[in-house]
């Protein structure tokens, strides 16, 4: 604990500026949160003011169309050649003229060559148009020169045909697709000089009925002439006054032609002198551009607040934020300097206690684990080796059940000392919690492994002695487990873990035993870890496989049964043994799941068997105790029973001793419902454990299976002729049959049914077969025939 307050007591001592710096920048983070919305919200109502411009411009240019069309309507109606005062009258209720006192109405007669000289005559009659003309001069098959004009006319007589007018293009379309039509920006001069691009023509076709003409000249389809109207901009931006000159700006430029190079012939900035600098005032991303289609022209139009950004932002918003922000900083700040005060104060007075474990006095696990980092570094300096013992007391668990918690403290105090009498002085001992203890001790070069063996032996010899605590003598022992640095560990994560699994080792050798950590015990290790991966794989993807290997009656010499025994050909590790994998597998919990795959497997091949013909004897399956402590072990069996049609006779069940001492009560039940559903039930390996002969008589077991430990040598050891013997009468005593396993030579099968053997198993009668060969196994076939033929003889 020492080291993690040191190196959390910086951030503890700094945390009061920490919490101020996060509340700040909280407050920062808000203001530019602000800030951007703000900024959003100025820019939404400045492109919705755009929108409405537009709309506003569309609108102003509609009514002069609505109305031009308007007037080329009224002039269709008159039943008499047109004149001036009839034009001047129509005029007169244009609309929009009280809207705009710039507009000029215009009317352009059509005059086809062979009515020329009529025309002009006619017009030069008019008052003050004695000298009225077609220009330019020159003979065309027909002109269309300006004729009328309200209130004035520019130009009279300049025909609109002619090649020097404008637009013409435009004014060809006009008269084919009768439709309104603009033309480009026209210059307005002054002295003869051009000042500005500020006027525009809007023009539409007038036809007449050509059965119904009165005089009226027109082409063969009834083109009268072109009725328009000239504006300026001046006049438009008058219709646009809604929009506040001070708060907005747009600028306009036609784009017809070319939308890359606008032509520019308004912009409100330049006018009110809002920026002298236009360039950088319209530079992109400062406003919003947008292009009205109107009568064959396209005009881009620009928008945009006439008022900086920064100026139309809510700065006390954002500001009041900013204050409260910093107020509540220094507030926290100060309350978490207050605690951070208190807190280093209760660290101070706990650092003592931390460091040494309350009860033994020895080191706690932090400190020793503090020192553990010290040791290897300073013997990486000094190049000594360290040698780091782990130790566990053996049935310490017993005593505090026993006796309880005070006695086993009290036993923990005493076996500290023995440690700190046993260990040399310069030896670190530190307790790791409950009945655990970790030494560390430097070894100069003159130490050999030698003597960490005799002092383990002395260390074990020391703690066996009896401890007289309250009364009771108590004796307990000691497993311990070593690793060397450097050789087996650089740090000190990894020499803890490998002396923790080589007091492991010592424990599974006995107990009050002592374990090195060795490179054969990291491979092994590292297999057993490759073993659970690739077996963990092979469950995934079925490569498992189930053998069967007979069960005989040594009377009959007939098959009465099947053991299924499982098979492992891993593409990586090769063959892999039970013997190796099974304890693999209880270790990782992979049992469980291997456990239900072979009861599955073993249903599924009796059904096949049947399908095919083979009437197989009962197949018995091994089940570990990890299966067995499972709730739903029953419901799980009768469940596949259900699903594969299988009756529970066809299956046995096999137990073996080291399940029955771990749980004997309950097992007992379980083993009681199992033999009441019609499965029978076998205690394997019997004899190699902690036998018990109340198993025997109070368990509802139908067969013993005597391990073939004592069968391999019953000719040879007479100790296990003897046991052997012993068990068959006892078990033949208690009405159970005996299952002897690993017969492979004649002489053991004769010893066997001499003792009264009921059934044999093992390589004298047949190795253990694949499912896909049982049909095909002569001897299974005669075996199984032999079965057949008995079991159909008790039936008559």
């Amino acid at each position: 604990m020492n080291w993690l307050a040191a190196s959390t007591r910086p951030y503890a001592k700094n945390a009061y500026l920490i919490v101020f710096l996060m509340v700040f920048l909280c407050g920062v983070v808000t203001c530019l949160a602000l800030y951007h919305e703000e900024k959003q919200h100025i820019l939404a109502d400045e492109r919705i003011a755009g929108e409405q411009f537009v709309t506003q411009l569309k609108d102003a240019l509609n009514s002069y169309g609505k109305e031009i069309v308007s007037l080329s309507v009224m002039l269709q109606a008159i039943d008499e050649p047109l004149t001036y005062q009839v034009f001047k009258r129509a005029s007169e209720q244009y609309e929009s003229t009280e809207k705009n006192a710039s507009l000029r109405l215009f009317f352009s007669q059509y005059v086809p060559a062979y009515h020329r000289n009529d025309y002009l005559e006619q017009q030069r009659s008019l008052v003050g148009q004695s000298g009225f003309t077609i220009t330019p001069a020159g003979e065309r098959a027909e002109y269309l020169p300006l004729t009328f004009g309200y209130p004035f006319l520019s130009h009279p007589g300049f025909d609109t045909l002619s090649d020097e007018a404008v637009n013409l293009a435009g004014l060809k379309r006009l008269r084919t697709q009768k439709s309104l039509e603009m033309s480009p920006p026209l210059s307005s001069t002054v002295d003869g000089k051009v000042q500005s691009l500020d006027k525009f023509a809007l023009r539409y076709p007038v036809y007449l009925p050509l059965d119904n003409l009165n005089g009226r000249i027109t082409d063969e389809r009834g083109f009268y002439g072109v009725v328009g109207v000239v504006f300026d901009v001046s006049g438009l931006k008058a219709q646009l006054a809604t929009q506040s000159e001070r708060n907005f700006s747009y600028r306009l430029a036609e784009v017809t032609h070319d939308p890359q190079h606008p032509v520019w012939f308004a912009d409100s900035s330049q006018h009110d002198n809002i920026h002298p600098n236009h360039e950088i005032y319209w530079r992109p991303g400062t406003y919003h551009s947008q292009v009205v289609h109107f009568a064959g022209c396209n005009w881009r139009v620009d928008t945009r607040y006439s008022a900086t950004l920064i100026s139309m932002v809510n700065w006390g918003l954002i500001l009041s934020a900013f204050i409260v922000f910093s107020v509540l900083a220094v507030l926290l700040s100060a309350y978490v300097r207050m605690l951070s005060n208190a807190y280093n104060q209760t660290l101070r007075l706990a650092k003592d206690q931390i460091e040494v474990d309350e009860l033994t006095g020895l080191f706690s696990r932090y400190k020793i684990q503090r020192e553990l980092d010290e040791a290897i570094e300073d013997c990486q300096q000094k190049n000594f080796k360290l040698a780091t013992f782990f130790l566990d007391l053996d049935c310490f668990k017993t005593i505090n059940d026993a006796f309880g918690h005070e006695t086993g403290d009290k036993l923990l105090i005493k076996v500290a000392q023995r440690l700190k009498s046993v260990f040399p002085d310069e030896a670190i001992i530190g307790r790791l919690g409950g009945d655990e203890f970790l030494v560390l001790l430097a070894l100069r070069e003159h130490e050999k492994s030698i003597y960490l063996e005799g002092l383990c032996r002395e260390v074990i010899l020391q703690i066996s002695q009896s401890y007289f605590i309250d009364g009771r003598t108590l004796n307990i022992g000691c497993s311990i487990g070593v690793a060397l640095h450097p050789n087996y560990g650089l740090n000190a994560e990894t020499l803890v873990k490998n002396a923790d699994m080589a007091m492991y080792e010592a424990k599974t050798a006995g107990r009050g035993t002592y374990y090195f950590y060795d490179e054969e015990m990291g491979a092994r290790l590292s297999r057993n870890v490759r073993i659970e991966t690739r077996l963990r794989q092979a469950l995934q993807e079925d490569v498992l496989q189930l053998y069967f290997q007979p069960k005989v009656d040594l009377k009959t010499q007939k098959c009465v049964g099947l053991e299924a025994l499982l098979r492992w050909d891993d593409s990586e590790l090769g063959r892999v043994s039970p013997a190796e994998f099974i304890p693999v597998a209880e270790q990782t919990g992979i049992i469980l799941t291997l456990g239900e795959w072979v009861i599955e497997r073993a249903c599924k091949h009796i059904v096949e068997w049947r399908e095919e013909g083979v009437q197989v004897p009962p197949v018995a399956v091994n089940c570990s105790a990890a299966q067995l402590k499972r709730p739903n072990f029953l419901s799980h069996i009768l469940s596949l029973l259900d699903k594969y049609k299988v009756d529970p006779s066809m299956l046995e069940i096999e137990v073996t001793e080291s399940m029955l001492i771990e749980d004997a009560e309950s097992c007992a039940e379980l083993l009681r419902q199992v033999s009441q559903l019609g499965m029978k039930l076998a205690i394997d390996d019997f004899g190699t454990g902690y036998s018990s002969l109340s198993y025997l008589k109070d368990l509802p077991f139908d067969y013993v299976k005597i391990d073939q430990v004592f069968i391999h040598d019953i000719m040879e050891d007479n100790d296990h002729d003897v046991l052997t013997r012993a068990i068959i009468n006892l078990s033949h005593e208690l009405n159970l049959k005996v299952i002897a396993e690993g017969i492979t030579r004649p002489d053991q099968l004769e010893r066997l049914k001499g003792y009264g053997c009921d059934v044999g198993q093992g390589y004298l009668f047949s190795e253990a077969l694949g499912a896909n060969s049982m049909a095909s196994d002569p001897m299974i076939m005669a075996l199984c025939e032999q079965s057949r033929s008995a079991s159909h003889q008790d039936k008559d």
